[in-house]
């Protein structure tokens, strides 16, 4: 039955908030002393009859049940073979009958069911009891009678988890406490989560969410990873950021698996120990007090362990040594945040996700709201699903914010809304802040840079701005914050998780967490640090000695223009004026790494001026952006030995970077674009480990440096709109560029470049009229644009050669009158775009033309052909019916164009709008596909000479069409849910729709149509 006091006094007290009323020394040992662990620190007063004299007379007993508030029935398999626990079950229920006590039932691995059954098993020792007392059978069998038809707390529904079923209790108890001190006059009969029948005026508190289903599918999942009937041992790691639920799911799992071992223990709090404890107190742990030799338990039974909150891997170092040693069969589960600390332990690691967005947004409704119709009320549902999104399926986070915003109003969520990027709740960050303290200082100035500053930026690129000189030190923090699940890296860029972003700005702005410096990203605390002297206090921080990492100032973020002193400049008040000095008089020059001032909605409105210009002494600067920079050079004293990055873009002042040629021996990226005045890149003659260069938009930008090959690793160059410049240096030779774009470039010529790695090639809207035959050297060139280019009449007979050409578009040249002749196979060539040429398909009786035409058994992988706006094309010729791949063609304005006697035999799409001249079509008009499930739609609007006979064959085609897709449909929906197929064709002066449900005809409609038009359109439609 009972067990002990939370009061240490020897007088009990006259109250009790709890009563806990269980059967069993194994209960009382393991599940219940946890139990009253987790009162005792929920501060709840509960009893249990360790300190009451044990008697027949149960008076002292009762006496405690009617000073309670709360009976918490603990039904067990032995609970009937104690008549004290029976007999106290009746008052109980006497009490609640009353209206003077609730009852909490917890089943302990029994069923409602159970208890209920009058020949079962669990009331056999109750008859057998009641031999001895015969009078009180029938009171008994009534009380137990009323108890299961009230839903209580089931361990089966926590998945055996002793832990969540402790946790649910304490949850339950806390809320029916809150209601009882709100209504404390009122203590209704029914005290169940459910009624049994009959109004109650009493709710028992909403039930924690379980989310049975996502659990089920992990714990699957797991199984998957380990096999527990398999005769090796396995070690399997859980792995997961804070908070994210990996404790729960090895319990989870250990509780479902651990009949089947007789050696099995879950050591928890692992980390915690070995911080407070001995360093090996895992070691103590696994051999449960027993002396190291093969007698113990460890090493000659078949054990099962969860190894909970490993952070290091010297924590599991005399698991390693000796897992040879212990008995094959044996199951271990490891839980941790860093996956280095299992790194050659574990076989197999698990990574927990997230919660979907269903269960997040239940599992944070149930911490924020008292109700559910609280939940639904004004914009609470809206606000929820942005705090739902933030916290990113964290189950930590959800359930602290919701509890941070229980019984606010929409007032104080929409402001908590605002402060959600830059303010860690406490306990949140709590948590974090473990593993933060773990890094190394290298790895914190790696997370810290990534959260204020290079979020969602490219893992190669952040790798260089990280690394120390010319170390790898940047690749291995990003590894290592990688492992420790502080970042992950997707699609290749590095990601990190809202709460730990919160968490990194916090950290990151203050200068005392900080031994390199702080990182300034607040739009306030960088204008009022940065501002006109004058308008300056007087600073405390001594000349120089402020030490700052990093700067990055979102003009679009300012704050009521002139409402502060400092935002009045001249008559303008929407200037940011910045000292000239004010970097040099409050800034450690050896910390400056990162400066970025820009505008994130406009970047040409880059606010920022420097009335008395600038001084930058800072010799560690590796990465400088300034949007709308506002002089013509960069300052005299600037040092770009470190720089890595640097972009000046939408600068209306800056000429050149710098006088003289400087060594840049880091410099990779460098980005001038829409800076309209620039002139001379010769700063950039040296710059040799360059990669990226971007100067779209330098429209007085004659010419590009003549030494420019110096860059052996630029792969990237983007000329776009830089309408002065007329050609590259000659025989320039860039042997690692990969990306060349000239379009727009209105005056450019010559086209004269040495690249055998070039693989996208635009030449969009320049002035060449042709191209040197040395682009056959490009073997890798996957793209060829050529759109527009007005003057070009030719391409060189080498085309051919470029075997690796997916793409080549020639749309708007119209004084292109044909291709040079294919003898050999363009295999990869997919997309050719020629509308607007005068490129000619076949050449046809009256029509005979000198230029050779296009020969399409040389493009046997084409799928898109362009001959739009034409009027060379009279026909197309009868080798197109070879491409199998061809699927779209677009032939509209092709005013000439009269017939189309043969077409791709997997036609898909055609249109043929304004084919003014069309008279006759292919006979079929496409191949038909007996599986064929695609949309298919061929256009012929305003083909005004098209014959009846040709009519008749699309519509022909049509019906075919249709009869092949319901047959395919009514396969389909034989194992599959029915769909809907619906046929429309339109005719001059004429409608028809035909509308096929699971392969049937539901639905003929013919209607009048009054444009002087033909449409054929197929689809499935689902």
């Amino acid at each position: 039955m009972a067990a002990s006091s939370s009061s240490s006094s020897n007088e009990l007290p006259e109250s009790w908030q709890v009563f806990i009323n269980f059967r069993g020394m194994e209960l009382r040992n393991n599940f219940v002393s946890h139990l009253e662990r987790a009162l005792t620190e929920a501060g709840i007063n509960y009893y249990i009859d360790n300190k009451e004299m044990r008697s027949e007379d149960l008076k002292v007993l009762f006496k405690r049940i009617q000073q309670s508030q709360i009976a918490l029935a603990i039904f067990s398999s032995m609970y009937t073979e104690s008549n004290w626990c029976l007999d106290e079950l009746v008052e109980i229920m006497e009490q609640v009958k009353k209206g003077q006590l609730k009852i909490i039932p917890i089943f302990f691995n029994v069923t409602p069911e159970e208890v209920k059954d009058e020949g079962g098993h669990f009331r056999y020792m109750m008859y057998r009891e009641s031999r001895k007392k015969g009078s009180d059978l029938q009171k008994w069998e009534n009380a137990l009678e009323s108890v299961p038809s009230k839903m209580g707390l089931t361990l089966k529904e926590c998945n055996g988890s002793e832990r969540l079923l402790v946790e649910k209790i304490v949850k339950s108890v806390k809320k029916v406490l809150a209601q009882l001190v709100s209504r404390p006059n009122v203590l209704p009969q029914d005290t169940s989560q459910v009624s049994s029948g009959g109004d109650t005026s009493f709710q028992m508190p909403k039930e924690k969410p379980v989310f049975e289903d996502e659990m089920n599918r992990r714990l699957k999942q797991l199984d998957e990873k380990i096999d527990i009937d398999c005769k090796e041992t396995q070690v399997l790691g859980i792995v997961g950021m804070p908070g994210i639920g990996k404790t729960n799911l090895a319990e989870l799992h250990f509780h479902m698996k651990k009949t089947k071992f007789l050696f099995r223990k879950i050591i928890s709090s692992i980390r915690e120990k070995s911080e407070h404890q001995e360093p090996d107190c895992l070691k103590k742990e696994l051999l449960t007090g027993q002396d190291y030799n093969d007698d113990a338990s460890m090493f000659n039974k078949k054990l099962f362990f969860v190894l909970d909150d490993v952070s290091d891997k010297k924590q599991v170092d005399f698991l390693v040594e000796n897992l040879s040693l212990i008995k094959k069969g044996s199951k271990i589960v490891i839980t941790t945040r860093d996956k280095s600390s299992i790194a050659g332990l574990a076989q197999e690691t698990y990574v927990v996700p997230g919660l979907n967005d269903k269960d997040a947004l239940e599992l944070f409704e149930y911490h924020a709201f008292a109700d559910q119709v609280s939940s639904t009320k004004g914009n609470f549902p809206k606000l929820s699903k942005q705090f739902v999104d933030y916290a990113g399926g964290n189950p930590l986070a959800l359930e602290e914010l919701g509890k941070e915003l229980h019984g606010e109003d929409e007032a104080h969520w929409e402001k908590r809304l605002v402060t959600l990027p830059y303010r860690c709740n406490p306990k949140i960050l709590t948590e974090l802040r473990t593993s933060y303290d773990k890094l190394s200082y290298q790895q914190e100035d790696a997370f810290l840079d990534i959260a204020c500053f290079f979020r969602s930026e490219e893992e190669d690129y952040v790798k260089c701005l990280l690394d120390q000189y010319d170390s790898e030190s940047g690749e291995d923090a990003v590894r290592e914050l990688a492992e420790k699940l502080l970042i992950s890296i997707s699609a290749g860029r590095i990601e990190m998780h809202n709460i730990l972003c919160t968490f990194g700005k916090k950290l990151g702005s203050s200068s005392h967490e900080n031994k390199s410096g702080e990182r300034m990203w607040a739009y306030r605390t960088i204008t009022e640090t940065l501002c006109l002297k004058e308008m300056i206090s007087p600073d405390q921080t001594k000349k120089g000695e402020r030490k700052v990492r990093g700067i990055f100032l979102d003009t679009s973020k300012e704050e009521k223009v002139g409402t502060h002193p400092i935002w009045k400049y001249g008559k303008d008040d929407t200037k940011i004026p910045l000292d000239m000095k004010a970097f040099t008089d409050r800034f450690n020059q050896m910390d400056l790494r990162y400066l970025k001032i820009y505008d994130s909605l406009c970047p040409q409105n880059c606010k920022v001026i420097l009335p008395d210009g600038l001084e930058f002494p800072f010799q560690e600067v590796r990465y400088l952006h300034w949007q709308n920079f506002p002089l013509e050079e960069l300052p005299q004293d600037f040092n770009p030995q470190n720089l890595i990055d640097l972009r000046l873009t939408h600068s209306t002042m800056i000429e050149r970077l710098w006088e003289a040629v400087t060594e840049v021996p880091r410099l990779k990226w460098v980005d001038l674009s829409y800076s309209v005045k620039l002139t001379d890149l010769s700063a950039l003659s040296n710059a040799y480990h360059l990669r990226r260069l971007n100067l779209e938009g330098c429209k007085i930008l004659e010419k590009l440096p003549g030494d420019m090959e110096n860059m052996k690793s630029l792969v990237f160059l983007n000329l776009r709109d830089c309408v002065m410049l007329s050609s590259l240096p000659e025989n320039l030779a860039l042997v690692s560029l990969k990306t060349l774009i000239l379009s727009g470039c209105s005056r450019f010529t010559k086209f004269d470049l040495i690249s055998k790695n070039l693989e996208f090639l635009h030449l969009e809207g320049t002035a060449i009229s042709s191209l040197p035959s040395t682009i056959q050297d490009f073997k890798k060139l996957v793209l060829l644009n050529l759109k527009n280019c007005k003057r070009l009449e030719s391409l060189p007979n080498c085309l051919e050669k470029l075997k690796a050409l997916e793409e080549l578009m020639l749309s708007g040249c119209f004084k292109l009158k044909g291709l040079p002749e294919i003898r050999e196979k363009m295999e990869n060539l997919q997309i050719l775009l020629l509308d607007g040429t005068s490129i000619q398909c076949l050449s046809v009786n009256d029509h005979i033309v000198n230029q050779q035409p296009l020969q399409m058994n040389s493009l046997s992988m084409l799928r898109r052909l362009c001959l739009s706006s034409n009027d060379m094309i009279y026909s197309l010729q009868s080798s197109i019916s070879q491409l199998y791949h061809l699927k779209w063609i677009d032939l509209r304005y092709c005013t000439n164009l009269t017939s189309l006697l043969t077409l791709p035999p997997n036609l898909q799409y055609l249109n043929a709008h304004a084919c003014t001249s069309l008279k006759t079509v292919a006979s079929p008009l496409a191949r038909l596909m007996p599986t064929d499930q695609i949309s298919s739609s061929f256009i012929f609007t305003n083909c005004d000479k098209l014959e009846h006979a040709a009519k008749n064959e699309i519509i022909c085609y049509a019906h075919s069409k249709s009869q092949l897709l319901s047959d395919a449909l009514h396969r389909h929906n034989k194992f599959t849910t029915c769909r809907v197929l619906r046929l429309r064709i339109w005719l001059p002066l004429a409608f028809l729709e035909v509308k096929f449900l699971c392969g049937s005809v539901t639905e003929l409609q013919e209607q009048c149509w009054s444009e002087s038009c033909f449409q054929a359109t197929m689809g499935l439609l689902a």
